[in-house]
């Protein structure tokens, strides 16, 4: 009892008791912040769930694109769920480990670990919430790009280059490549997506597509999935493969090559971004039809042309085998032409090459050259390497006019230039071009049927008039035309090969077309049967000087007959029965008089006469019974007009008159009563589009424009020749103000064989003038010579402001090219020739555009070269 005592005793007790109790608040501490970590642990561990979640369903929309999920994204996953589940070990341990009794943990022991890894887990909480999770999936399981087998191209690199520059361009977003069938598009394409991804690692993916004509949105979206890796579902709407493609490449950096795009894509309903500049990715695509480009919204355009002739040859002779055939100097001859004749297209080259390959005599090479000539699709391969593919361009055309059209090219000799204007006309006689107006709308019209064939790369644009054919092109249409080679001689072309006689007669039986131009055939087939022929071409065979009586007794369907510049004398009275006739063309002929047979064509729409100066008689009423014309050129022949006068000759005006449907003419007068009566014939002098006036006894003085002779009706003139005038001292220029809608297309103005005529300026600018021809005048001694009232003072004075050309011959007393101290301006000259004008010494003139003077080289030499205006032009000398 007195140890107890002791120990018990009041010095023991208290210290035991401040223990306790700073034991019981340290305690109490301990749990209060032990539970703010459980708090804060059950806060990050509830957010960092939630954002799972997110994570999880981010990465189930990428799984169903067919994205892979990024490794570090799966890792935070994976700690978070390891943090979820720690968590709730600590919570449980931590609930069931306290015990309420005064807020005593039952075992502070254990407790103190519990707290050690809730301290760590909120660590590890606060380290998983700064993790910033982004981009959920890894890019596709892509390869960046399939090689494509591809034959070795030569002559490709310029445009392949030019391709990649623009590939390279952050600025460029759509590119087309363009040109004709079998001119290597489709090779130029797959060495692009051979090469460039090697060179430019930068991009994520390049998809080479070839698709097939008439593709559809889904072939297109089923190979975008394959290149993707997309898991192609048959019940899904277009609609949402679409949204799918679109969001796969959105994120991307792609390249996508369209081979063979003969309509606009709509990449909306494929699924394909447009790419907005500056951007890496690229949508390049090649075509035929140009007009592609605008409606796909190409930002640069590629041409593609054929190969030079050099580069051509190389490509034939790697692909025929040709070094054991070397030494042999008439293969080689035979080679090259076959090769020439491909017009350095590159399929034909490779095919006919691939087919002579095995050949080594020279009949052999002699015979293809022959085939090539006559028949091109008897070569081996020709029909399915060439002719087929392109034929899909003249069968993709937009109705049967547009082949009429592209077919005239295929009528003349391989190569040769056709001009709009020539096209024009035999178009309107076709009935191709109908409703006109006048020269300048029928013109309109034809550029436009030309447009589209050379955008569709049928034809090939020479300059703004001319145009010609690839001559695989019109192989490939006459091989169309004889029914794919089954009817040899259903058109007949033997243009400008020197024929001196006509085919037999048997080989026009089945003929729809025919072309023998610029031959020297002198005589035809006596009475030649053709119940299918509508074109036939004789122009420019200069012997033909008599067409047998019985030539155009069958030939019932006949439309298009030109006789243009032949030998021709007389038309047989036979001409009657072409009852369907629309086009005939004596232009240029010796013919004498026309049959009153002629008056039968009363559907003739186009009829010239142009040139046609040995003319001298016109039965009456042959002009008035061809109701149906809309097209007369009788412009420079002598055969005059009857307008009431006693004695006169010729035809009655009033035949002219009668032609209601006329919009197009081209007239001679010869009397001042003739050129009144015609300007005042309102529906005449609308219709008069090319004017010659000769003769005309007792005209002095000819105001263009005038209210007596050129007035107010003839707006639609666009060439006046004034010839052979002996009384006319006068040529005004604007002299009569009261006229101001006249005259307004006036473009060519010809002075010539006027002896006592001089050109006069008085007041008003012809703006339309393009050509100033003035010859055989040897009163005029300057060039335009100004009338007192128009002189205003100025220095340097416009008065042709878009004249093109200036033709100055045989005129002796020319001395200048201005009017005393006015020097003539013209802002777009560019040519001017000068022959037999020994007088004009200086060129003192503006024309800032000139390109050429053509001369005699003594005259030039004998110019005033210490003149400063003479001396500007002294690099534009062309020798005549």
């Amino acid at each position: 009892m007195p140890v107890l005592s002791s120990f018990c005793g009041a010095g023991c007790i208290g210290p035991i008791i401040t223990s306790l109790s700073n034991c019981c608040s340290q305690s109490c501490d301990y749990v209060r912040t032990y539970e703010e970590v459980m708090d804060s642990l059950d806060r990050d561990v509830k957010h960092l769930n939630s954002r799972s979640r997110d994570v999880t369903r981010d990465m189930d929309a990428a799984t169903r694109r067919g994205l892979n999920p990024k490794s570090e994204v799966l890792q935070w996953q994976q700690s978070v769920e390891q943090l979820d589940r720690e968590y709730a070990r600590i919570n449980r341990r931590f609930s069931g480990m306290i015990k309420c009794l005064c807020s005593f943990p039952v075992n502070l022991c254990s407790s103190y670990q519990l707290r050690r890894r809730a301290e760590t887990a909120l660590a590890t909480a606060r380290e998983l919430k700064q993790r910033v999770v982004d981009k959920v999936a890894d890019d596709l399981d892509l390869v960046r790009f399939v090689e494509m087998p591809n034959p070795k191209t030569l002559g490709m690199d310029q445009v392949f280059e030019e391709l990649q520059r623009h590939a390279t361009d952050d600025g460029v977003s759509i590119i087309g490549v363009h040109g004709m069938g079998g001119v290597g598009k489709t090779a130029l394409l797959r060495r692009f997506n051979n090469d460039f991804p090697k060179t430019h690692t930068g991009l994520d993916v390049v998809i080479l597509l070839e698709l097939a004509i008439d593709y559809k949105v889904e072939e297109i979206q089923r190979s975008l999935y394959g290149r993707l890796n997309l898991p192609w579902q048959d019940g899904e709407a277009q609609r949402d493969r679409a949204a799918r493609i679109f969001r796969v490449l959105s994120k991307l950096d792609f390249v996508l090559l369209l081979d063979n795009l003969w309509e606009p894509l709509n990449h909306h309903a494929v699924g394909i971004p447009n790419p907005e500049p500056p951007t890496k990715c690229k949508i390049i695509f090649t075509t035929r039809m140009e007009d592609v480009f605008g409606r796909m919204g190409a930002d640069k355009m590629v041409k593609m042309e054929c190969l030079a002739e050099e580069l051509a040859w190389d490509l034939f002779r790697l692909n025929a085998k040709m070094e054991p055939l070397s030494n042999n100097a008439y293969i080689l001859n035979q080679a090259r032409t076959l090769a020439m004749k491909c017009g350095g297209l590159p399929a034909a080259l490779v095919t006919i090459a691939q087919a002579m390959a095995s050949k080594r005599t020279i009949a052999e090479w002699k015979n293809a050259v022959s085939i090539m000539e006559d028949a091109p699709s008897q070569l081996p391969g020709m029909e399915e390497q060439v002719l087929d593919p392109l034929k899909l361009s003249y069968d993709r055309l937009p109705g049967d006019t547009l082949r009429t059209c592209a077919s005239y090219f295929s009528l003349v000799a391989e190569g040769c230039w056709l001009s709009r204007y020539y096209l024009r006309e035999l178009w309107v006689g076709e009935g191709i071009i109908d409703d006109f107006h006048g020269t300048s709308d029928s013109v309109f019209k034809a550029s436009y049927w030309l447009g589209v064939l050379n955008a569709a790369s049928l034809i090939q644009r020479i300059d703004r008039d001319y145009f010609r054919m690839h001559p695989m092109i019109r192989a490939m249409i006459l091989w169309v035309a004889s029914d794919c080679g089954k009817k040899e001689n259903k058109w007949l072309i033997r243009d400008r090969i020197g024929l001196v006689e006509a085919p037999p007669a048997e080989k026009w039986k089945v003929a729809e077309r025919i072309s023998l131009g610029w031959n020297r055939i002198s005589v035809l087939p006596e009475a030649p049967e053709c119940p299918d022929l509508i074109f036939l071409h004789l122009r420019d065979n200069e012997p033909l000087k008599k067409i047998p009586n019985g030539f155009f007794c069958n030939m019932p369907c006949l439309r298009i007959l030109d006789l243009r510049q032949t030998g021709l004398e007389e038309l047989p009275a036979g001409i009657g029965n072409l009852l369907q006739l629309q086009y005939l063309d004596l232009s240029s002929t010796r013919i004498r008089s026309l049959p009153t047979e002629l008056g039968a064509l009363v559907n003739l729409r186009y009829f010239s006469l142009a040139s046609a100066t040995y003319l001298r008689s016109i039965p009456d009423e042959v002009i008035s019974r061809l109701q149906g014309l809309q097209w007369l050129n009788m412009h420079n022949i002598s055969s005059g007009w009857r307008v009431g006068e006693p004695g006169e000759e010729g035809v009655r005006f009033e035949e002219l008159e009668s032609l209601k449907r006329l919009k197009v003419l081209g007239i001679s007068v010869s009397t001042v009563v003739a050129l009144r009566r015609l300007c005042g014939s309102q529906r005449v002098a609308a219709s008069t589009h090319w004017l010659q006036i000769e003769g005309c006894q007792g005209l002095t003085r000819l105001n263009i424009p005038s209210t007596d002779h050129l007035g107010e009706d003839m707006r639609h003139t666009i060439q006046i020749r004034l010839l052979a005038m002996n009384e006319l001292e006068e040529v005004i220029i604007g002299g009569d103000l009261g006229v101001g809608a006249a005259l307004l297309n006036l473009e060519y103005l010809r002075l010539w064989s006027l002896p006592k005529a001089k050109l006069v300026w008085k007041a008003r600018r012809l703006e339309s003038i393009q050509e100033l021809l003035i010859e055989d005048c040897r009163e005029i001694d300057r060039l335009i010579r100004l009338d007192d009232d128009a002189k205003d003072g100025s220095e340097t004075m416009i008065l042709f402001p878009n004249l093109k050309r200036i033709m100055l011959r045989r005129l002796p007393a020319m001395e200048n090219l201005s009017d005393g101290n006015v020097v003539y301006a013209f802002p777009k000259l560019e040519t001017m020739e000068v022959q037999g004008c020994p007088n004009l010494k200086k060129l003192a003139l503006v024309a800032k555009e000139m390109k050429e003077i053509k001369c005699e080289i003594s005259w030039w030499e004998n110019l005033d070269w210490e003149d400063d205006r003479t001396k500007s032009f002294q690099h534009l000398f062309k020798q005549m």
